[in-house]
Formats: structure tokens, C-alpha cells, sequence
């Protein structure tokens, strides 16, 4: 279903939610420190680790891995369809849903839960924070608390859905309650915790953001992964939810020792043709007045709503910036827009971009300050059609070097990858990723389909003509966060940098169950030298190309895998790469490697699979994370709790 049709079937009243119980437990049970211990607080400046700490790797969310063993040599699967030296080491059942990237650092892997069937209350209503023992496959201990029903998401989840950020003794998260935790790295004992929906003047947070929630509307989660200073000092996240149109959305910069706001900027522009201030706060959610020395009042409306920050927010410490991916807009620009007599041209309809304020695009603020640096906002031209309309940008930005120029690179649910002057955030090159028959110009009927919306067939064929004239979502774009190989001279052959990017978000919607696979990879490498960002992987010469070597044959079911062979499957988990092999995951719900070079399928694993859905089938795995010779993968899928963890690594792996 489309994300309007999933609203109105979530909507409910509102109740009070329950107070929240935080149960860390160490095997058993184990107490939790005070929320307002300032005795323990973390130390000033906790320095970041090696490892996979942090949401894709690193501040700059690159998903690029180099210090392990794993590569194409180990990880390929035996001729017989059997696991080779890589192998499936360990799997769990935590309890509930994964719904993000785990964090391993130190020979621990820290993954969140949602909907978890253990909190507190019974009710599986809660979260959990689940530390893990990699080598034994063991959980060690594990952060528990209860949310109360109507802290749900906008997708009925509870608990957390971001990757915790770790440091030498801390753990720092976000969850669907609107609090930030900061917990004990070694104990999982709450240190400190501060609201991020509701006032909590004690961490000299003033902002108190409810509207539209009594009238059924979601309310303010934290999907975005936090990410630290280069100093250690300052976390940043964003918080808001982009379908409520009565919410206003801010990224927060809090103090990793004490929790403390230091400031606030609001991602809803207050007046055309003049830029926010950091800590100047909309009116309607201070309800304390006036609020905290610090923070100034704009009496007003803001032109447009929505426009959260609900991907990871990327860190460049050369710049001192953060880059804050930004979502649609509030209201869209669809309206009231239907065409329910189709023997009738269909009504006029107002393209989505431009759009108002900092919607649709990237966000760089001044890490000190919150001063507001750039804005970059997707062009209409690169939408796969005119009436794409709902254009977030829910990936996260990844900054690298390119040719010695710092650049971002973003990602958009329109289809787009988008190279940036990392400074200016001036576009430098960009390319429609969803494929077009070789004319290089006509659109694929069955990409980006938009059918009628007073239709009730479900796949019902749509011309490209129709689809062009009825305004839509794009399901069919990119959902994930793009992984960077950074080139390589080895001789004989020279690899190209390359961006590994995965195709087509949820499959469960009615336009279609997800991506057309027979014309759509559900993973592009996009080659970095190339002007026009050209596929990096050979192609063959059917109408649209396909991938060459993206595809192998499974003996032990007879039949082919990888991309093109599955109905539906699409890349909604973010790659990452470890030295020559690319790990992508999909809906299916399965995870591959493929070789950075030529795109050859080395290897592949199905986790588990969908649970029933409104049209096809509904699972997630949203992506691996690497640490030393280990891969690990969460999902949500068909289960009693409705989820797992799988651990692989080499058969001999080094936790040292």
C-alpha cells in the first residue's frame, strides 16, 4: 500500500503512554544506573573507535571495510552450492524485528530491536538494545523498555530502528519513544537519557513536539543514526516524522557527557528568501516561556511542514560540517488530486519540485555552531517521471575524495544519485539509476508504475503515458545509503572508484510488489570517473542492459539467483564493501557478494522469509555490517518473533 492508504489505516487515538521502565539485564538481571547520574556521565571527549562503531562504518558513512581477511578468494561459495571458508557461523532470534545495521566494535555486536516481544510489560510494545558475544554467538546482556502503544512509528513499529554509535565506554542511541539513550558500553546501564519530543528542561532541551498526534497523525521517532564531533564532544540527530503535517522537524547537537542540548536547528523554513537561525525555535512548541538563555521565539507559521531528517546524518571533520538528508514537505503538492472517470483527461497537477524550504535534498550546517551552511534540493529533471511526486531522501550522504576534490554523494527515492562540492554542495554530476530501454529516453512501462489511484485492481498494467499524467510515489528508487569502493592500482588490472547503491525500497505497496526485476537491477555500480556515472560492471546487449555476471546458478535448488531471477526483489538494505567483495541485502529477504570488479556472484544466503503482505510479500534485512573477518546481518521476517541475526565470517575467524 501507499504510504496516505498505510496512514489512514494506522490512525488511532491517542492515550497516554505508560511510564517507561528501562530493564538492562546481564544475562539475567542487572541494575540500571540513575537517568540523571552526572557522577557517571562519559568523559568529556570519548574518542571514536575503529571498527564498524557507527552507522556505514564511519562519520563519513563510506560502508568501506579494508582491515579484514574476507575477500573474492575466501568468500566465493564450492562448486556444489556449498558454504566454502566463509561460512555461516552462528544464528539468533532476539525477540523481535531488526530494523537496522548493527554496530560491532571490540568482538561485540550491538544491535537494536523493535517491537520487542520481552519488554517489560509483556506487551511486545518496547525496544531492546541487545548486546552480543561475535565468536560465541551469545547474548551478554540486554537494554530493555517499554513504549506504550501510540509511540508507535508511522509503520506500527516500537523500539529503535537506527544504528547504535559506539565509543570506548558508551553506547548512544535513538528510539520510537522520541528519547536518546546514552548507556554503559559495558554494562548496558543507563547513564543519561533526554527527551526529544516532550520539554526536559534538565538537559536544556525546550522543545515539546506533539501536534497531530491526538488526531491519529505518527508522532516524532529518531530513524537517523546519531554521529559524533571529531573531537568527541557533540552527537547529532535528527528528529521529526515527515507524515504528520503538523509536526515541525529539528536536528539536535547534544553533549555526549551530560545529554545537554547545545543547540537546535529547525529544518522547516520559517520565511521565503531568509535562512533559520540555530536555537531560534517555532512558538507553537515551546511550551515553556521564555524558554532557556539561548534559544529565541519565532512567532509564526512556518511556510511548509515536514521536511524531516529521517536519514543518518553524515560528519566531514576537515569542513567541520554535518550534511542532513531532508524529506518531502508538508502538504505535498498533489492535494485533493483524483481521476476517478478515466474516459476524462485527468486534472491538472502541480510537480512536486521545486519544492519549498529545505525539503527533498541535503542540509549543511556549521558542526559548532548549527549555523546554516548550504542546501542542495534534487532537480525535477531527475525524476524517473513528471509525476514523481513524495521525493525523500532517506539515505544517508557518503563523503569521500574524487580526483582531490571533498564531495558528497546522496541518494533519492526518485531514482537519482547526485554528486556534490562537498563545501558548496554545488552539483557536480548525476544519472537516473532505474533503467530506460536503450534509446537512453523512453521509460519503462513497468518501472515506476502509476496507476490510477481510484482503481481497486491491484499490478494493473499501466501505459507509460498514464503513469507520466498520475501523480505518485516512486517505490521503485533508492531507499539506502550508497557504499564506496575507493579504487584500486593493483596490477594487472586498475579498478575504478565506484559507488554500490541498491535499487527499490519496500515491495508491499499497490503500484506493485516491488521492483520490476526483469528490467531492474536491484543494485548498481556506478563507476566514478565516468562524466555521466556510467555502470562500472559490464553489460550485455538486451533492451533494457543487464548485468553480465550479477546472476549464478544454485545447484542445489536448480535454478538461478542474484538479480533478474526473483519477482519483486528489491535493494532496500545499504552495501558494504570489505577490500574486492560488495555485500548487498534485498527484500527477498537474502543477502549476496558479489566481486567489486565485474560484478561477478560470489555468494548468497536467504535469511528467512516475508511475512504476509498487503500486495506481495513484506521483509526487510536493511543492510550488513563488517567488522575484522566477520559479516553480520539483522532482518525482519517470518518468524514467532519476527526476526533474526545471522553472524558468518571465515571458518578460522580473528577477534583480535
Amino acid at each position: 500500500m501507499d504510504k496516505k492508504t498505510e496512514l489512514a489505516m494506522l490512525k488511532r487515538k491517542s492515550a497516554p503512554p505508560p511510564e517507561e521502565t528501562a530493564t538492562p539485564t546481564a544475562l539475567m538481571t542487572a541494575s540500571p544506573a540513575p537517568a540523571d547520574a552526572a557522577a557517571s556521565s562519559p568523559p568529556a571527549a570519548p574518542q571514536p573507535l575503529t571498527g564498524w562503531w557507527i552507522y556505514h562504518g564511519n562519520p563519513e558513512h563510506t560502508g568501506y571495510v579494508s582491515d579484514s581477511d574476507i575477500n573474492t578468494a575466501n568468500v566465493k561459495l564450492n562448486s556444489d552450492g556449498t558454504q566454502g571458508a566463509f561460512q555461516t557461523l552462528h544464528e539468533l532470534h532476539l525477540g523481535g524485528p531488526v530494523l537496522s545495521v548493527p554496530a560491532i566494535e571490540g568482538g561485540f555486536i550491538y544491535v537494536g530491536i523493535a517491537n520487542y516481544h520481552q519488554a517489560p510489560d509483556g506487551s511486545g510494545n518496547g525496544g531492546a538494545l541487545v548486546k552480543i558475544d561475535i565468536e560465541q554467538g551469545a547474548i551478554v546482556q540486554t537494554f530493555s523498555w517499554n513504549l506504550g502503544q501510540d509511540a508507535r512509528d508511522t509503520h506500527s513499529f516500537t523500539g529503535m530502528g537506527c544504528t547504535p554509535m559506539l565509543t570506548e565506554n558508551y553506547i548512544y542511541f535513538g528510539a520510537f519513544n522520541g528519547k536518546f539513550y546514552c548507556l554503559n558500553k559495558e554494562t548496558l546501564d543507563l547513564v543519561w537519557s533526554t527527551d526529544l519530543r516532550n520539554e526536559d528542561l534538565a538537559r536544556n532541551q525546550p522543545v515539546t513536539n506533539i501536534d497531530g498526534v491526538a488526531q491519529g497523525y505518527p508522532p516524532a521517532v529518531m530513524w537517523s543514526s546519531p554521529v559524533i564531533s571529531a573531537d568527541g564532544s557533540k552527537l547529532y540527530v535528527g528528529c521529526g516524522e515527515g507524515e504528520n503535517p503538523q509536526l515541525h522537524s529539528f536536528v539536535f547537537c547534544l553533549d555526549t557527557a551530560s545529554g545537554n542540548v547545545h543547540w537546535i536547528y529547525c529544518t522547516n523554513l520559517y520565511c521565503t528568501g531568509q535562512i533559520n537561525q540555530p536555537n531560534e525555535l517555532p512558538i507553537q512548541t515551546v511550551p515553556s516561556l521564555p524558554p532557556p538563555a539561548g534559544f529565541t521565539i519565532f512567532d509564526g507559521e512556518p511556510i511548509v511542514m515536514g521536511c524531516s531528517v529521517w536519514g543518518s546524518i553524515a560528519y566531514d571533520k576537515d569542513l567541520n560540517r554535518i550534511y542532513c538528508p531532508t524529506g518531502n514537505q508538508q502538504p505535498e503538492p498533489e492535494g485533493n488530486w483524483q481521476w476517478t472517470d478515466t474516459t476524462k483527461p485527468p486534472p491538472p497537477f502541480k510537480h512536486e519540485l521545486p519544492s519549498p524550504g529545505f525539503s527533498n535534498g541535503l542540509l549543511s550546517l556549521d558542526a559548532n555552531t548549527g549555523e546554516y551552511k548550504a542546501f542542495f534540493q534534487v532537480p525535477h529533471e531527475s525524476n524517473y517521471r513528471p509525476s514523481d511526486f513524495d521525493i525523500d531522501i532517506g539515505s544517508s550522504p557518503v563523503i569521500f575524495n574524487l580526483g582531490g576534490q571533498k564531495v558528497v554523494g546522496i541518494t533519492c527515492k526518485n531514482g537519482g544519485i547526485f554528486i556534490l562540492d562537498a563545501d558548496t554542495l554545488k552539483l557536480l554530476k548525476w544519472r537516473q539509476l532505474l533503467p530506460y530501454h536503450n534509446d537512453g529516453v523512453t521509460c519503462i512501462e513497468t518501472v515506476d508504475p502509476h496507476p490510477n489511484p481510484g482503481s481497486p485492481i491491484l499490478n494493473l498494467p499501466v501505459s507509460n503515458e498514464d503513469s507520466n499524467l498520475t501523480p505518485s510515489e516512486n517505490y521503485s528508487g533508492v531507499f539506502n545509503t550508497a557504499a564506496l569502493y575507493p579504487g584500486s592500482d593493483d596490477k594487472p588490472q586498475t579498478i575504478s572508484p565506484r559507488l554500490f547503491i541498491g535499487i527499490g525500497g519496500p515491495n508491499y505497496h499497490n503500484a506493485s510488489p516491488g521492483i520490476d526485476f526483469n528490467s531492474t537491477p536491484f543494485m548498481r555500480a556506478v563507476d566514478l570517473d565516468s562524466k555521466t556515472l556510467q555502470d562500472a560492471w559490464p553489460l550485455d546487449n538486451n533492451d533494457p542492459q543487464h548485468y553480465v555476471n550479477a546472476s549464478a546458478m544454485d545447484p542445489n535448488i536448480n535454478t538461478n539467483v542474484g538479480m533478474y531471477t526473483t519477482a519483486g526483489e528489491s535493494g532496500l538494505g545499504s552495501p558494504a564493501v570489505v577490500n574486492d567483495v560488495v555485500f548487498c541485502a534485498t527484500s527477498k529477504v537474502s543477502i549476496y557478494a558479489f566481486d567489486v570488479r565485474d560484478g561477478k556472484l560470489l555468494w548468497w544466503d536467504n535469511l528467512g522469509m516475508q511475512t504476509d503482505g498487503y500486495n506481495g510479500g513484506y521483509g526487510y534485512c536493511i543492510g550488513p555490517a563488517i567488522w575484522k573477518n566477520y559479516v553480520v546481518a539483522g532482518a525482519l521476517i517470518q518468524s514467532i518473533d519476527g526476526g533474526i541475526l545471522r553472524i558468518y565470517g571465515l571458518k578460522t575467524p580473528t577477534t583480535g
